[in-house]
Parts: C-alpha cells; sequence; structure tokens
C-alpha cells in the first residue's frame, strides 16, 4: 500500500544505487552501443582538480574540462580502442589506453611529485567516479574484487543491493548440500522483485542458462520460481558486473527480462603485467585461496584466475544419527519385522503438520553413529585471452569454469526425540533430542557439480561503427546420490521386532518378539536401495552487432541473439519394494531467436533519446503430452514485439534525470511445459501418488515497465540517487497443485497429488529505492540505501480456485486449489518466490588511503525475506590494514550478532512460519539460517 501510493504521488521516478568496490580493471556499466564514460580528477592527496582537460583520441576525438568537484563525462562516444588524457597546471600529462566496450567510469589520480608519476587508475570506487548518465538503472559490482577479499558467494555482493533478492538454501529434502556461502549454495536472483526465471542473467549480452530447473530450487521443486544458477559461475572469473534495473532502451534482450538484467564481464585487456596473490580462512575453518596473473604483451593480453575454497563444513567429521527410514533387513542375521524404521515413513514435509510431524524417531530404535563429513572442496577459474589485431580489430577468448565436491548430507538436519522401549538402559537417555540426517544417506556419495563456460568473440570497426561477432558454449552438471551398502556395522540404542517363536510380544506382530538394544555394535543387512540423478544444461549462444556512428552526436545499428538450450536428466530409483527411471531426454529442448534494431543519440548538450523495437520467438521442442511413451515430439512455437526508449536530461553536469518504458517477454521453463510421460508414481511412503501433467497452451509471460530516477551530485563527494518503478506482467505462470481423485497402481488405490502450470490474469512490481553516498578518497565515509517493493497478482482467471468437479468455498478450503495464490498480498514464498517488502543497507567508516580503512556495514531485511524470518538487521565489519608496500591485510567479521547464524537448516516440528491462503489456513515455510559468525582474515601480496 505504502509503494502504490509512493507511486501514483511520484509518478514514477528512479534510483541508482552503487555498491563499491575496489578494482583494478577497468569497469563497465550497462553495455549499449555508444559509450558514456565519465570520471574524476584528483591530485596525489585526493583532493578534486578543477578545470583539467581530460581528451579522448580514437573513433571519436573531443575533450572537455573537469566542474568544481572535479569530474567530467563524454556522452555518444562510439565503442572502440582510446587514448585518454589529462591535462592539470602543476601536475603535469597522464596519458593511457582504453578500450570501450560500453560506459566506461575512470578515476584519474596523480602520484606524489617525487615518484614523478602520473597515472589513471580504473578503480570504480573512486570518488565520484560511478554517477550515472545513462537511462537505465545501473548498479555496478566486482565479482573478482570480493573474491580476493575472501568471500565465496555472490550472495555477499547481491544482498547488499536494496531490490536484488537471491533464492539461498531452499527447503526442499532433494536440495543439493547447501550451507551459507558453500559452494553448492543455489543462487538464484531477481531484480526489482521479479521472479529468478524472469531475470536474465547474460555474458557480453548472451544469455547464461546453467542449474537445471529440474533441482528443487525449480518451480517443479519447493523452492522459488527456476532461473540462472549463479551458483554455476566462479566469483573469481569477472571483473565486473552490472545490476539493470527496468526497461532500458539499450537492453541487449527483453527475454526473461522483466526486472532488468544481471549482465557479467570478463577481465579486460590488461594494462600492465602483475599478479595477485589472496590467502583467506572460511567461517568453518577451511581455507579460500585466490591467484592472478596478468600479462601485457604489446597486442597480447592474458589474464588467468585461479582459487581453492577447501572446507571441512559445520560439522567436520562429527557422528550423527543416519536417517534409516528403510531399515535394516536383519540384525545380526536375524530378520528384523516392521517396525525396524528409525522414524516415521512419510517422507515429504510438504504434508507435515503439528499434528502428524515429519520427524522424530516414532518407534523407538536408533542407528547410532554414523561419521559424516560435511566438507567440500571447489576449484574454479577463468582465463582472458585478448589480441589487437590491428588497430581495428581485436579477437577474444574467455574461459571461466568450476568443479566441486560435497558430502551427501544435506544442508538440512533434524531433530530427533529418542522415545525407547521399557526395559532400555542404554546410554542415550530417553526423551534426548539428536541431530539426525533429512535424508537416506546411509552411504555417503559426495554431491558433485562441474561448469565450463567458453566464449569466442571478435569486434571490429567497420567505417563508422563497431562490428561485434560472439559465440558461447555454457554447460553445468550436477550429480546427487545416496546408496545403503548391504550389511553395516552399527551400534542399536531402543527396541525393535525381531524374528521369534512363539511372537506377538512387546506390541509386534505374530512370529517377532521385541529386542532392546542397548548401544552394543551389530551388523545390519539392507535390501537394495539407491538413488541417483543426474542433472545438466547445455546453452549455445551466438551474436551478432553492429553499431555505427550518424555524425558526431547519433547512433543506430542492429543485433541478432541466437540462444538455444536443452537440460537432460536422470533420475534412477531403486527403493526395494519398487524402482522408476525417469528424466528428459537432450532433444526436449528450447530455442530463442531475438531480433533488435535500435537508434538515438544526443538531440542536445541536455538530452539524449534511444529507442530499440525487439522482434522475439521462442520454439520449444517437446514430447507430445498424448504419447505417454515419449517417442513422438510437437513443437510450440511463441512470438512477441515490443519496443523500449530511454530518455536522459542532464540539466547540469552535477544532474542526471533518467527515463525508461518498454515491454518484456518471460518464457515458461522447459519443464513446465513438457509435464510428465509416463504412469503417476507413489511416494516413499506410499500414501500417495504423483503426476505433472503437460500443458501446451502454457504462454510465455508478457509484461509492460517503466522506471523514472535521477542522480544528483551535492557537495564534498556526496551523491543521492532514486529510482520508481513498475512492471505490469500478464500470463505470469504458476503452479496449480491439488489432490485429484485416486489412482491405482502398485501400492493400490491412493489419492492422487497433480501438479499443473497455467497462466495468470495480471500481476505486478513495484517499488521506490533510494542510495546517499558520501564517499573520499581519504576521511570519514558512510551511505545509506534502501528500497520498499511489492509484487503481487492482480487478478486471476474465472474459476481460477473451483477443483474440477467441484466450486470452492474459501471459509473452509473444500474444493479449493490454488489456495496460496491470494490477489493482493505480497508474494510470500508459497506462490512461485518471495518478494521481500524492504531492504537496507547502512555502512560508515573511515579510510586513510585506499588499504588503510575501518568500517561497519549494517544489512536489513525486511518482511517477507528471502530466509523465511521476522524482519531482522545483520552487521559486518572490516579492517584494512597495508603490511608493506605489495601486501596488505582485511579482516572481515561476518554477522557480529550471531542472528540466525545456524550453520545449517533445522527441521523441526515447529519450525515453520504461516502465510496467508485463501482460505485463512497457514501454509508451510521452513526457516532458513544466514550462516554462522566468524572473523575472515585475507592477506593479500600484488607484484
Amino acid at each position: 500500500m505504502i509503494v502504490s501510493r509512493a507511486i501514483s504521488r511520484l509518478s514514477i521516478i528512479a534510483i541508482l544505487f552503487f555498491v563499491f568496490f575496489p578494482s583494478n580493471i577497468s569497469a563497465q556499466i550497462a553495455p549499449t552501443n555508444t559509450a558514456a564514460i565519465s570520471g574524476s580528477v584528483n591530485d596525489s592527496t585526493g583532493r578534486p582538480v578543477t578545470g583539467a582537460t581530460v581528451s579522448l583520441s580514437g573513433p571519436k576525438t573531443t575533450s572537455t574540462h573537469t566542474d568544481v568537484h572535479g569530474l567530467f563525462v563524454f556522452v555518444g562516444m562510439p565503442l572502440g580502442m582510446y587514448q585518454i588524457s589529462a591535462i592539470a597546471s602543476g601536475l603535469g600529462t597522464a596519458v593511457q589506453s582504453l578500450q570501450v566496450t560500453g560506459d566506461v567510469n575512470v578515476a584519474i589520480q596523480y602520484q606524489l611529485a617525487s615518484q614523478n608519476l602520473k597515472t589513471i587508475a580504473h578503480v570504480s570506487s573512486a570518488v565520484n567516479a560511478s554517477f550515472n548518465v545513462t537511462p537505465a538503472s545501473v548498479t555496478q559490482v566486482n565479482p573478482m574484487a570480493n573474491a580476493f577479499e575472501g568471500k565465496t558467494s555472490w550472495r555477499t555482493i547481491l544482498e547488499q543491493i536494496p531490490g536484488v533478492a537471491e533464492a539461498g538454501l531452499n527447503t526442499g529434502e532433494g536440495a543439493p548440500a547447501g550451507y551459507p556461502d558453500g559452494p553448492l549454495l543455489p543462487m538464484k536472483i531477481s531484480i526489482d522483485g521479479a521472479l529468478p526465471y524472469e531475470t536474465a542473467i547474460l555474458l557480453d549480452d548472451m544469455p547464461l542458462i546453467a542449474g537445471s530447473p529440474l533441482d528443487s530450487t525449480a518451480t517443479t521443486g519447493s523452492g522459488p520460481g527456476s532461473g540462472t544458477d549463479l551458483g554455476y559461475y566462479p566469483l573469481n572469473g569477472f571483473a565486473s558486473a552490472d545490476v539493470v534495473r527496468g526497461p532500458g532502451a539499450n537492453a541487449p534482450s527483453i527475454v526473461d527480462s522483466i526486472g532488468g538484467s544481471f549482465m557479467l564481464h570478463g577481465p579486460g585487456m590488461a594494462d600492465m603485467t602483475h599478479y595477485d596473490l589472496s590467502l583467506s580462512n572460511n567461517p568453518y575453518g577451511g581455507i579460500v585461496a585466490n591467484a592472478q596473473a596478468a600479462i601485457r604483451l604489446k597486442k597480447l593480453s592474458l589474464v588467468v584466475t585461479y582459487g581453492v575454497n577447501d572446507s571441512p563444513g559445520p560439522l567436520g567429521g562429527s557422528e550423527i544419527s543416519p536417517n534409516t527410514a528403510i531399515g535394516p533387513s536383519t540384525i545380526n542375521g536375524t530378520p528384523c519385522g516392521f517396525p525396524c524404521f528409525s522414524e516415521s515413513p512419510l517422507s515429504s514435509p510438504h504434508f507435515a503438520s503439528a499434528s502428524f510431524p515429519r520427524y522424530g524417531v516414532q518407534t523407538g530404535l536408533l542407528t547410532c553413529c554414523l561419521q559424516v563429513n560435511t566438507g567440500w572442496s571447489q576449484h574454479n577459474g577463468s582465463a582472458a585471452l585478448i589480441y589487437a589485431v590491428s588497430p581495428s580489430v581485436t579477437a577474444e577468448v574467455f574461459y571461466a569454469g568450476l568443479s566441486s565436491a560435497e558430502a551427501s548430507l544435506p544442508g538440512q538436519l533434524c531433530t530427533t526425540t529418542f522415545t525407547p522401549p521399557a526395559g532400555y538402559t542404554g546410554s542415550i537417555a530417553a526423551g534426548t533430542s539428536l541431530f539426525s540426517t533429512s535424508a537416506e544417506n546411509l552411504g555417503l556419495i559426495p554431491v558433485t557439480q562441474t561448469s565450463s563456460l567458453f566464449e569466442e568473440k571478435i569486434t571490429a570497426q567497420l567505417g563508422h561503427g563497431m562490428l561485434r561477432i560472439q559465440a558461447l558454449q555454457n554447460r553445468a552438471f550436477l550429480t546427487q546420490a545416496f546408496t545403503y551398502p548391504s550389511s553395516a556395522t552399527v551400534r542399536l540404542f531402543g527396541g525393535a521386532c525381531l524374528a521369534s517363536t512363539p511372537g506377538g510380544t512387546g506390541g509386534c506382530p505374530a512370529g517377532y518378539a521385541l529386542t532392546v538394544f542397548n548401544g552394543g555394535a551389530y551388523t545390519a543387512t539392507y535390501s537394495s536401495i539407491s538413488a541417483i540423478s543426474r542433472d545438466a544444461s547445455n546453452n549455445r549462444d551466438l551474436l551478432l552487432n553492429y553499431a555505427t556512428s550518424l555524425g558526431d552526436n547519433f547512433h543506430a545499428g542492429a543485433s541478432f541473439v541466437r540462444s538455444y538450450y536443452d537440460e537432460p536428466y536422470t533420475s534412477i530409483f531403486n527403493l526395494g519394494f519398487f524402482s522408476f527411471t525417469g528424466g528428459f531426454p537432450s532433444s526436449v529442448s528450447n530455442t530463442t531467436n531475438e531480433f533488435r534494431i535500435f537508434a538515438g543519440g544526443n538531440f542536445s548538450e541536455k538530452t539524449s533519446l534511444d529507442l530499440s523495437m525487439y522482434f522475439a520467438n521462442a520454439n520449444y521442442h517437446v514430447q507430445n503430452p498424448n504419447d505417454l511413451t515419449g517417442n513422438t515430439y510437437t513443437d510450440e512455437n511463441y512470438s512477441y514485439a515490443a519496443p523500449r526508449l530511454g530518455f536522459v536530461w542532464r540539466p547540469t553536469a552535477s544532474v542526471a534525470v533518467r527515463a525508461s518504458a518498454g515491454g518484456g517477454f518471460a518464457e515458461a521453463q522447459l519443464c513446465d511445459l513438457v509435464g510428465t510421460n509416463g504412469t503417476p508414481q507413489p511416494n516413499v511412503g506410499g500414501t500417495y501418488y504423483t503426476t505433472t501433467l503437460s500443458n501446451l497452451n502454457l504462454q510465455p509471460e508478457k509484461s509492460f515497465s517503466f522506471d523514472l530516477g535521477s542522480d544528483i551530485r551535492l557537495p564534498h563527494s556526496t551523491i543521492v540517487s532514486f529510482d520508481v518503478y513498475r512492471s505490469n506482467l500478464y500470463g505470469q505462470v504458476y503452479r496449480s497443485a491439488a489432490i485429484s481423485g485416486t489412482y491405482t497402481g502398485v501400492d493400490g488405490t491412493l489419492p492422487l497429488y497433480v501438479t499443473q502450470y497455467g497462466n495468470l490474469g495480471e500481476s505486478r512490481y513495484e517499488g521506490i529505492l533510494i542510495d546517499v553516498r558520501h564517499n573520499t578518497p581519504q576521511g570519514i565515509f558512510w551511505s545509506l540505501s534502501g528500497g520498499l517493493t511489492r509484487g503481487y497478482v492482480v487478478s486471476v482467471p474465472a474459476g481460477f480456485y473451483n477443483k474440477p468437479g467441484g466450486t470452492c468455498v474459501p471459509s473452509t478450503g473444500v474444493n479449493c486449489q490454488n489456495v496460496t495464490v491470494v490477489p493482493g498480498i505480497n508474494f510470500n514464498g508459497t506462490f512461485a518466490g518471495s518478494v521481500p517488502y524492504s531492504q537496507a543497507l547502512g555502512t560508515i567508516g573511515y579510510r586513510w588511503n585506499s588499504e588503510k580503512y575501518v568500517d561497519v556495514v549494517g544489512t536489513s531485511y525486511g518482511n517477507n525475506n528471502t530466509y523465511f524470518v521476522p524482519a531482522f538487521t545483520e552487521f559486518d565489519g572490516y579492517i584494512g590494514y597495508p603490511l608493506s608496500k605489495n601486501t596488505s591485510l582485511l579482516v572481515t567479521f561476518r554477522n557480529i550478532t550471531g542472528i540466525y547464524g545456524t550453520p545449517f537448516q533445522i527441521l523441526t516440528q515447529g519450525g515453520f512460519s504461516g502465510a496467508p491462503t485463501i482460505s485463512g489456513l497457514p501454509y508451510a515455510q521452513y526457516n532458513e539460517p544466514y550462516g554462522p559468525r566468524a572473523v575472515i582474515l585475507t592477506a593479500n601480496v600484488h607484484l
């Protein structure tokens, strides 16, 4: 309501907010077809230099002078290689080459006269170097610099940007192991409220798709909507990344870009040869190391990074009670009869309730104790090779990849209350609460995750324009498995029914007698029980782009991008009483073609206008839902066209007002469209059957969005930014899930749980963002930013809540489906994702120089946050200290207050929060931990 009123009163205005991270590589803002080159000039003490002459020579030659704040800007510069120079009275001249492939911030600082040096340092955190003069609202970050500060997760960067949310651990049992900041932590982001599958992730304008939507973080599982998983990409491999909000006119794509885009860039050309090394610890006592070699040999540039993240994990080699929902067949050779389970056989947390909890030792038999390894090992890195074939032609090759292995114990643990029978005298007392695993893992098999990204690019200046030809091969793999050994030596506590004559004693069935175990070692045999799931994504892109200048002030061009992906997976289950093999073949695929024409320029010194027209077509090659064999295929095509408009007004050098508006197009996920070809399958406990129906009438989502905002420079190195935005979304994809009749199969006649995807009526994302930042090279610096965001359903189709053959009665929930979709209520994680209502970030610190500083950062997560906990604020502290000319130390105090600091998720009977439904009944969502309190020491060496 607050957001709606603000939008109606302000009529839409915008804020760009920047989080500063140190970088030694030129930082690019949102890629456009001409560039805005802005920056600052400072003397050796960091004071701004007024009236300095800054010149550019290259595809376009021009010059300007710095204002009273030492600031300058060039707008509408064609892409290409430039020489930039600064001339200041009494300070001399600084000259350096500058490759412009997008908007650039440049910080020019003269060194002490005794050093006889004048340098141009590409430092995005330099004073006032982040003033935005583009139509889009852009927040720039530096993943590589964060990796060299000891950070291991994308969430560390993204959670500090109000309006940008990330999907973390998730609550599904089948999730890959996901400890906070662990390498297998799913990392799917949303921008300006849009769900992860509505948020484009791109590398140099080419869509990236990694992470199968069939894992537990997908719309088919319990987590938010599927989308590109940044967890498959190395943090140390990318020199810069841009969070582009709203419908910027120069956006490379409107596909899956409802709220905006997250654009990654590899290392640019190295200015000089240098080497960097970073060593850190992690919160669990592990080691994080990153190394970089940047080599410049005339026309050749090579930048290589390599990192290792090795950790014992939060539990190390501790002993815990394994989940043995499928109990032993024999104990010391004697057949074991029901009940010999360690817990209730009901295995799905979706059907847990206060009256029928999922977890807890139900029968009094405790298998103890399995030594588990919660550790992991990850190797990651990148290599960027750039060769200047001629002054007008550049060839580039870029590779990024990672390989992770993590013990199969998931990030979720459950608590079990031990309730042994009469006559028990073992060392574990009755009523003891113990940790137990939340998945069958008596046989531990590591979860493995690998990815490989390979890009080829040629940039050539043709006439007055620039031609880009790019190709991308992007692959990712994830394997999860568990198995029970045929026999194992275990310690047993409590009671179980073993074969006996006569039988029926102690509450056991006829032929069995209660046997009490007090902690001795026994040989247990198990049925042939195993499961393996292999997920993969194969993504190939081709991009052609040509942009040319039209005179000194205008430009035009066209681009084409073709994106193909398939996401094959196989699942093989052998649970003794039934087996199942299923999956998607690689022939199930999605291809998207997008053509764009664009034009724009500077209509005066103070105004610029950009217009783009997009034509998109998506083709799904999927199995015919009418053929349960899965042997025949059908092609489904969808087309969409939409314009985007961007406008910038610069009344003074210290004020930029921007506006953008236009359409968007979000494709339904491949798995949503396909459904399940085959017969319904029983759950592990044999209490119901499940199936997912296909819907070839499922339509892509379409949107119209706008964003208004401004950047304002104030005296004393202070910048204010603000934005207001709204996106109206038509035909949003939702998951309908309900009990629909019964089905007779291998487990008899049981309820049938049916899932199918469809389109809603109208949905909306809207919000306000504001950022005030005071940043100086020396002295006190501070920032305060925040955002209010809403995402909600406006209208639903007729009969939306009625089950087939029945009419929904909301007061009782009878005959109701889709009860978690409530119009007018902010998305709360139960429909398709979570839109945090409010976020804020505050920083205050003191800087002596770029390497010597101290600061405290407070990050506030409002209601409806992605951790499913009440609103909270988390604090981090940083101390940077130079040890010598080439070495420095960074001390990070993570989660100072220890709030929600559990290193893993604990699932308990009362461990969930309620969310609204149309029937008024609560819907369970399990809380997720933020991560433990820790002190991280990072040593950096720069040569």
